[in-house]
């Protein structure tokens, strides 16, 4: 399911951080035997690198993995027929739909985290996403933009994951607008499956990349994985070493976006608040160690933009988060930059902020 609301990457950029894993792995002493496994999740590639693993186990692990993933494809999918696009259906006629556990799952752990980004995050703007042309796995898009019209109605009649009600087994909204589109949160909510999966297999040591936002297993005594950071503007911004469950999600306007009549680059990551791209950031990085959060985090931050960088860190408890705006200048917090290796210099927009030590820090309250 290509991201409506985070970036992905593309096999060349998954190439890449691997081959920096590789090469840390290999400082000092013999790099421990590797597997890589790529498996096609959400319309994009997954790899996952597997150190030392029993090869029964991972087996056993990567056939669960395959068959556990391409479900979530069919259930969650956007546009391609799905039970999401089912529900979607029966939301436009003001009807309720039955839904499946693993989307009323997502209802329920979407509700708090759009409220606590206030609105930044929002599953339910489908419509907006379709109506710019992002349903979509063909670039470039050459449909039209929405007119002035359509979105002063979509401000008007916002649509929001707040208003999706969950009885039972069914859905229901309170608006006939709502589209769920889960893009923003499913690749965190599948690398928490996927770390939770080979660890019941007793595979301990693992890199999960799901195109381009990875998560880290390291085993006792192990090397720390080596990623790199895609920079905006072209080329590696960095690298950061992850350790045990940990993972690194990035959202940025480098890879789906589209072109406006003027000919500016429309980033595909949309502001729920205005309908239209999200404007003033590049890019995004969050660092933490719960998949989910950094998924959902790194989006939110990309629409709250450069003046709203801190206020949103600070409430999500975000301790190791950056940003690139769109006029190469950094926002970074006092615990990323001490994580991270830059390969250049981007202008400093103010100090770091202060978040505490730890990439987890206490979210405001």
């Amino acid at each position: 399911m290509p991201r409506a609301a985070s970036t992905s990457e593309p096999r060349a950029w998954l190439t890449l951080a691997g081959a920096l894993s590789l090469a840390l792995a290999g400082c000092g002493r013999a790099p421990p035997a590797e597997r890589v496994e790529q498996l096609l999740v959400f319309g994009a590639t997954a790899e996952i690198r597997l150190r030392d693993a029993e090869p029964g186990a991972a087996q056993a692990a990567l056939a669960e993995l395959s068959a556990q993933l391409n479900q979530r494809h069919r259930e969650w999918h956007a546009w391609e027929p799905s039970d999401v696009t089912r529900i979607n259906e029966a939301f436009a006629a003001g009807e309720a739909a039955e839904a499946p556990d693993s989307v009323i799952e997502l209802v329920r752990i979407a509700q708090p985290l759009s409220v606590a980004t206030g609105g930044l995050f929002d599953p339910a703007v489908g419509g907006l996403v379709a109506a710019w042309g992002f349903h979509t796995s063909s670039y470039p898009i050459l449909t039209p933009v929405p007119d002035d019209d359509t979105l002063a109605d979509w401000r008007e009649n916002r649509p929001r994951i707040t208003g999706v009600r969950i009885r039972g087994n069914q859905l229901q909204a309170d608006n006939p607008r709502t589209q769920l589109d889960f893009a923003a949160m499913a690749e965190g909510v599948a690398a928490r499956d996927v770390v939770a999966t080979l660890a019941r297999h007793g595979v301990h040591d693992a890199l999960v990349n799901l195109g381009g936002d990875v998560t880290a297993l390291v085993g006792d005594g192990a090397e720390p994985w080596r990623v790199a950071l895609r920079d905006p503007f072209g080329g590696v911004l960095g690298t950061v070493e992850l350790g045990n469950a940990e993972s690194l999600f990035s959202s940025g306007d480098y890879n789906k976006f589209r072109y406006s009549a003027a000919g500016a680059r429309q980033a595909h990551i949309l502001d729920p608040r205005t309908g239209q791209p999200a404007r003033g950031t590049a890019s995004t990085v969050v660092l933490h160690p719960d998949p989910l959060l950094a998924d959902i985090a790194a989006s939110a931050l990309f629409v709250a933009g450069p003046a709203g960088f801190a206020d949103l860190a600070r409430q999500l408890g975000l301790g190791c988060a950056l940003m690139v705006t769109d006029e190469n200048e950094l926002l970074v917090t006092v615990a990323m930059k001490a994580r991270v290796t830059l390969a250049r210099d981007p202008v400093p927009l103010g100090p770091p902020l202060d978040l505490g030590p730890d990439c987890s820090a206490p979210p405001a309250r």
